[in-house]
Parts: C-alpha cells; sequence; structure tokens
C-alpha cells in the first residue's frame, strides 16, 4: 500500500510556528504572491530553517513521490491575504478594530479626535506617524486601520500603496513609534497577445494589461508609429511582462514589459528589454538596435493631423504649393518636444512661421517647428536640446488660420517628409554587449515559451465601447 502523507501530523508540526511570523512563513509556502519584508528577512530565514527541521522529523521516512505531490499541492492552497493591514503585527496584538478613511477636507489628527481619540494622544500619533510619512501627501480616499486594546489604541497601520506599509505601535511608556516597512513581490510572467479590434487600449486591456504596461507599450514604439493615423483593425500586437498577483488572482501591481510585438500596417516590429552593464535598461530588437529613434516622427501628444507633407491649397493664400512639412491642430499651449538631441540654430521670430524653432541634429538632419505661442523657458540659439525636450508651445503666430505646430524635417538642405522618420533604424548596442544581450533575449524567449497567453475575454459590447474612457 502506497504511503499517504499524514496531513494531521504535519499540522501539528506546524503549530508551534504559528505566531505572526509563523502565519508568514506558511503563507511563503502557500501562496505565488508572498511580500518577504526587508526589515525582517533575517528572522524570516531563521524560521524558515526551523520549518524545514520540523517538517524533517513530522513527515514519514519513506514516502513516495505521490505523497510529496499531496502535501505540495496542500501546501500550495491560498489562505492568507498577504496585502493585509494586520499581517505584521502580533498575534495577541489584534483586537478590537477600526477603519477610518479620509473625506475632503480632513487630516489626520482632526479624524482620530472625531473618532474618540484624546487631542493630545492624536497630536502624538501625527507627530509618530510624520516622521515616516508626510501627513500632507494623505489624499481623499485613503485609509487607517486602528487596533485596540479595550479603549487604548494600540496600533495603527497605513498603507499608501500595495508595497508599502507605515507600522505606529504604542510603546510601554505609552509614546508611539513608526516604523516604514516595504515588501518585495514575487513576480509571474503574463503574455497578452491578439488583434486591434476596437483601439490598443481597449483591446489590451480587455485581455487583462495594466495601463502601466499599455503606456510602456506605446512609449517604445511612438519613435516610429504614429497611434492616431497608422494603426488600423487587424493589426497585430503582443505584450510580454512581469505581475504580483494577490491570493485571489487579481493583478497588484504590473512589473516589467519584457517584450514587445506590434505589426501596423502589416510591418511587424519586436523589442526586448535590455539592461546594459552600466545598469541602463532600453528596448532592442533583434539585432540590438534599439527602438528609440534618433528622430521621433511626431513631436506633440494628442493632436490631429491637419495637413499632411504635398501639394495643397494654402488655406490664406488660396492658390496650390509644396506643404513642405506636416501640420498638428492642438489646443494653444499644448507642449511641442523637440524630436532629436540637438542645437537650437534659430529661435524667434519668422515671417509667415511666426515663432519658431530650427534643431540642427547630427547626419545632416534638421527639424523646424513654427506657429508657436511661445517659447519654453532657455530655449535660445546654441541651447542644446535633450529628446523629448519641451522647447515650445502650440500657438496660431504667424500666418496661420488657427492653433496648430507645423512640422518640418530637413535633410541636407532638403525638406523630406517628417513620415519617413520611421524608417531610420535606431542606435545599435556596442559589440561587446551583444553576448549579453544575446543571452537576455534567449531568457525571455524561452519565458515566452513556457507562459501560455491570457484567455480571449467576453466581447465588448458597443455601449461598453462607447463608454469607454481612454486617458
Amino acid at each position: 500500500m502506497k504511503n499517504t502523507p499524514d496531513l494531521s501530523k504535519l499540522s501539528a508540526a506546524m503549530s508551534p510556528l504559528k505566531t505572526a511570523l509563523g502565519l508568514r512563513l506558511e503563507a511563503f509556502l502557500k501562496m505565488n504572491n508572498t511580500r518577504i519584508y526587508h526589515d525582517r528577512r533575517f528572522r524570516f530565514l531563521g524560521v524558515c530553517a526551523v520549518a524545514t527541521v520540523a517538517l524533517f522529523f513530522a513527515l514519514p521516512d519513506q514516502q513516495s513521490a505521490e505523497a510529496n505531490a499531496e502535501i505540495a499541492e496542500e501546501l500550495n492552497k491560498p489562505q492568507f491575504d498577504l496585502t493585509r493591514h494586520d499581517l505584521y503585527l502580533e498575534n495577541d496584538a489584534i483586537g478590537e478594530t477600526a477603519v477610518l478613511t479620509l473625506a475632503s477636507g480632513d487630516s489626520l489628527g482632526p479624524l482620530l479626535q472625531k473618532n474618540g481619540i484624546e487631542p493630545n494622544e492624536a497630536y502624538e500619533i501625527t507627530q509618530a506617524f510624520s516622521d515616516v510619512y508626510d501627513p500632507r501627501r494623505l489624499k481623499v480616499g485613503q485609509s487607517f486601520n486602528l487596533y485596540f486594546n479595550g479603549e487604548e489604541l494600540q496600533h495603527l497601520t497605513f498603507k499608501p500603496n500595495v508595497e508599502r506599509t507605515v507600522h505606529l505601535t504604542r510603546s510601554s511608556d505609552n509614546s508611539f513609534t513608526t516604523r516604514d516597512v516595504n515588501a518585495e513581490f514575487k513576480m509571474e510572467t503574463m503574455s497578452v497577445s491578439s488583434q486591434i479590434e476596437n483601439s490598443l487600449y481597449l483591446d489590451a486591456q480587455s485581455f487583462g494589461a495594466p495601463d502601466k504596461v499599455i503606456q510602456q507599450f506605446a512609449n517604445i514604439y511612438e519613435y516610429s508609429v504614429d497611434f492616431q493615423r497608422d494603426i488600423q483593425p487587424g493589426d497585430a500586437f503582443e505584450m510580454f511582462f512581469e505581475v504580483a498577483r494577490d491570493k485571489h488572482g487579481n493583478i497588484v501591481k504590473a512589473g516589467d514589459l519584457l517584450f514587445t510585438s506590434f505589426s501596423p500596417r502589416s510591418k511587424t516590429s519586436e523589442y526586448y528589454l535590455f539592461t546594459d552593464e552600466k545598469g541602463r535598461e532600453n528596448f532592442y530588437d533583434k539585432d540590438g538596435k534599439t527602438a528609440k529613434r534618433k528622430l521621433r516622427a511626431t513631436p506633440i501628444n494628442g493632436a490631429r493631423l491637419s495637413s499632411s507633407y504635398g501639394k495643397r491649397r494654402h488655406p490664406i493664400l488660396g492658390y496650390r504649393k509644396m506643404h513642405a512639412g506636416v501640420d498638428f491642430a492642438a489646443r494653444t499651449g499644448t507642449p511641442i518636444m523637440a524630436a532629436g538631441t540637438g542645437t537650437v540654430e534659430f529661435a524667434g521670430r519668422n515671417g509667415g512661421y511666426g515663432n519658431y524653432v530650427r534643431i540642427r541634429h547630427s547626419d545632416g538632419y534638421k527639424t523646424a517647428y513654427a506657429h508657436m505661442s511661445k517659447f519654453a523657458r532657455g530655449i535660445r540659439k546654441g541651447k542644446h536640446v535633450s529628446q523629448d525636450q519641451v522647447i515650445g508651445y502650440v500657438g496660431s503666430t504667424g500666418r496661420s488660420t488657427g492653433p496648430h505646430l507645423h512640422y518640418e524635417v530637413h535633410h541636407h538642405g532638403k525638406k523630406i517628409n517628417p513620415r519617413r522618420l520611421a524608417q531610420l533604424s535606431g542606435k545599435p548596442l556596442k559589440k561587446e554587449a551583444m553576448p549579453a544581450f544575446e543571452q537576455r533575449r534567449n531568457e525571455i524567449d524561452a519565458l515566452r515559451t513556457a507562459t501560455p497567453p491570457a484567455p480571449k475575454p467576453v466581447e465588448l459590447t458597443a455601449e461598453f465601447v462607447s463608454d469607454a474612457k481612454v486617458d
């Protein structure tokens, strides 16, 4: 007859460990999202050693593989919610509890007084709390958990985010001490792969991709893709990233985006996250060329393309002439970014262009920006600017019918279509960095192979799509 695990014996072996730290040890075995507190990591490791010895003597000497599997299955059942406020407290510290939530106009001290805390004590609590967290940073809707022994407050906990907990404790002399505890999460990988049906944001979100990941994806491709004009239904995308989950399987933290694939206009671009020897992170294609282009095709966010490059009927002059740039309609004051790193060659009034900036870049490229309402502080001739630095703001100065940005790209003195910038390759990794990059690329590909894609979501209704708000 096969040996089977004696779970009652296992439970008995674990019982001496069921202090607050013992609960966390058990939770570590039972959950994938366990958090290990930095300031007690050595105690935690010590408890792990004790638990290992206890389990060694508690379990039968001769166990089959099936028995071990059953024990592992039992231990993996999630029973503790490690996002709780009180998990860091000792068991006997948890008595009567109360939850106080900040409303508009509230601050910590008055909120405590309104809920039965004496004014002097509320002041002392606020002072101790401010040692690790500025009360002025508190926001409406944030909550405090209070733990009492009779009518006396013993502990207060506050979680500004899922990774951090502020613990305030009454000492034996009735003063209050505060600890700031930061937690680490076990991360797992998640894959979202689909085609665009509604929008990149809605479709990726419907598969479970967090907003942070979608925004990072957009940032990777913003140098080569115009998200307002280049994307069509049917374009394929893939996002492969890290997440941490709670005991219910809900995502509580979005980690790094490790791999991306995007196919606007049926042209696929894939990028891998890689950290070089100096600790700098960037995304590179399979050949080691960065996703970040020398010049970005669109130097403004949230604008509407109002006029393309090419011949057109001039809206003021009334006759057909070459439009040697592209126009982006936007509200007055919308920030304009430098398309690339370079030196300001001209900044001032320039006839029909109105307020105008021209930047000289490397390899014979220049970019020009016209009709600004004003220049950004410090923008003048000879000033060095970085890619994405704000250089001015949308306006309607010069020969203009309304607020917009007129954007030009010059190459060796000839004006070219800014959309051609999408064809420029990114800066490649140095030759000596390629072996490390290729190793990391292979590791990510292996993880992708082992991670099943997120299941197809329930089909979105037309009402949901029309009501969805995209920031």
